[in-house]
């Protein structure tokens, strides 16, 4: 009985899945960044910031809907929902995009102007 207890302490750690600790669902072969596309480096080794505000409206395009997400503009444009929301938060700043909140996710639209009403 001692010798079956020290082998429980001995044995590798899991991740409760049944797997070693870090090898994820698919056994460690999928990495985060297989589905993000391949970006630029400045000569410091960071990433060069190559999105452009027309690249973030033209998520509109890609997607379903009058509204888009940060998750939205993640997938489409390659890049972490962290810097999807400051480009999208940007667009607020700038009067191109509005913003809600509802529930627990941010939805951004456009802003659009509608001339001639109310002017008169």
């Amino acid at each position: 009985m001692p010798g079956d207890l020290l082998a429980n302490v001995m044995a590798p750690k899991t991740s409760g899945r049944g797997g070693p600790r870090g090898a994820g669902c698919c056994g460690g072969d999928r990495r985060r960044g297989d589905r993000r596309r391949e970006r630029a480096r400045n000569e410091n080794g960071q990433f060069a910031d190559s999105i452009d505000p027309a690249d973030v409206l033209s998520v509109f395009d890609a997607v379903e809907g009058p509204v888009v997400t940060s998750t939205d503009v993640a997938d489409v444009l390659g890049i972490s929902t962290e810097s999807a929301r400051q480009h999208l938060n940007e667009q607020v700043g700038e009067g191109t995009l509005r913003r809600r909140k509802t529930g627990r996710t941010i939805v951004y639209w456009q802003v659009t102007t509608n001339k001639g009403e109310g002017d008169e």
